[in-house]
């Protein structure tokens, strides 16, 4: 503990020396970005060795240390590297989401069909509801809301609610892996982060159209462009179904090099999405995107479910998981938004409570519906905390279609999941470890 400590106090000192020199040559530059890598991930496991003291999970040492790194503490990762980086996170992202397609048993979800419909619904009307209420009930107790109409602050209590109801399917995948948690829970709380991804972009979507017909001035788009997100949703999920039939087939027929061959996968479908909606957009000026995340859990489900190559999957997928779920980690701490936070944080707060008490009440009737023990009910909400990736990008969609208050929005959501971000992932390992999930309760991170 105490050396890990002395590592950060001096990689700290580092990272603020080193932000003050100049870096003006492309090599320098080049050089500078591998550099940072490195630095980066001693950083995170120096903190991730601090963190475990008081049992917290590994990606909230890794947050923690891209918080340090970042823009805002030591400026080591300034806004221009954390840019230049996202090459990793787009990586890490699709790798992630081959993992959360491996950990969805088919069998276990059917025979809690019934308890993950109840949670999607609950959590959706109950979290919207709640969140809706509050910014409606108190907007003239916040300075910055004062200065929109009223129909601009239902518009804008309508896209925070529906943000509020994403998951975080990412981190939710880190932490299962880590913990090593199997059982009736783990499988429910994975159903419903997953579903939920697709499920909030049609909710997104309807809530949009409804928003369009109160501020009609503001709009950019169209329901046609509604429709081809869902359109879009739907071809990934399609394309991850073929795919995952490759994937099984290469390791029926060859076998070899099966983590490198993932890693190569993954990298492969974050880039070529993007050319596919270039390639599309210049040579039939058509938007065509392909989204990574729902393309790499549909064929990690294949690969798990309907192939008999899921061991040799999920095992491969774990031999080189820890690094990227590192560097992935430790980019969306320096990616947080603390000038943000600092200056909405009353509000974030609130915003933050509410929304758990919500997923609370929502949990909580859940299981009681279901029958779920009196003692599962109880604590099942804090495996439904964390935010990231979705959210913000919902987030800067309403940006862009309602620029009066897209400003306030995207503040107030990137707030909302800097606190959810770090809080989430300590909650969900704690409640792994109450159920009695977790493989190793008693193991530091």
């Amino acid at each position: 503990m105490a050396n890990s400590l002395l590592v950060l106090v001096v990689m700290t000192m580092l990272g603020l020396w080193f932000s003050s020199i100049r870096i003006e040559s492309v090599w320098q530059q080049t050089g500078l970005t591998t550099f940072s890598l490195g630095f980066t991930l001693l950083l995170a496991y120096a903190s991730a060795q601090v963190v475990s003291v008081v049992r917290l999970p590994l990606i909230s040492g890794c947050i923690f240390a891209g918080i340090i790194a970042g823009p805002f503490i030591t400026g080591f990762l300034g806004q221009g590297m954390v840019e230049r980086l996202r090459l990793v996170d787009d990586l890490a992202l699709s790798f992630i989401a081959l993992g959360a397609g491996g950990h969805l048993h088919l069998q276990d979800l059917r025979s809690r069909g019934r308890a993950i419909a109840l949670n999607i619904g609950l959590l959706t009307v109950v979290v919207f509801g709640a969140v809706f209420g509050f910014i409606v009930l108190t907007a003239q107790n916040f300075l910055f809301l004062r200065v929109l109409t009223w129909t601009q602050i239902i518009a804008f209590a309508s896209l925070i609610a529906v943000i509020a109801v994403a998951r975080s399917p990412s981190s939710a995948i880190a932490i299962i892996s880590e913990c090593r948690a199997t059982g009736l829970f783990t499988e429910t709380v994975l159903g419903v982060t997953v579903a939920m991804d697709v499920i909030i972009i049609i909710l997104f979507s309807l809530v949009m159209t409804c928003i369009k017909t109160m501020l009609p001035a503001n709009g950019t788009g169209d329901f046609l462009t509604l429709i081809a997100i869902f359109l879009e949703t739907m071809t990934s999920l399609g394309v991850g179904l073929v795919l995952g039939k490759g994937i099984s087939l290469y390791i029926r027929k060859v076998g070899h090099d099966l983590p490198l061959f993932l890693l190569f996968f993954a990298f492969g479908i974050a880039k070529g999405s993007l050319w596919l909606d270039h390639f599309m957009e210049t040579q039939f000026g058509v938007s065509l995107h392909l989204e990574p995340l729902l393309v790499c859990m549909s064929a990690g489900f294949v690969v798990q479910n309907l192939s008999g190559e899921g061991l040799s999957f999920m095992n491969s997928l774990e031999r080189i998981s820890l690094p990227i779920y590192v560097l992935f980690f430790s980019l969306a701490g320096a990616s947080l938004d603390l000038v943000a936070l600092k200056m909405t944080w009353p509000f974030a707060a609130s915003l933050v409570l509410v929304r758990s008490t919500a997923i609370f009440g929502a949990t909580w009737t859940a299981g009681a519906l279901n029958r779920d023990p009196p003692r599962i009910n109880r604590i099942a909400w804090m495996a439904y905390v964390t935010q990231a990736g979705v959210a913000i990008g919902l987030a800067q969609l309403a940006e862009r279609h309602f620029p009066d208050i897209g400003v306030y929005l995207t503040t107030v959501v990137l707030a909302v999941i800097a606190i959810n971000q770090v809080v989430g992932p300590i909650t969900f390992k704690m409640v792994l470890n109450m159920v009695g999930e977790s493989r190793y309760p008693k193991t530091s991170a």
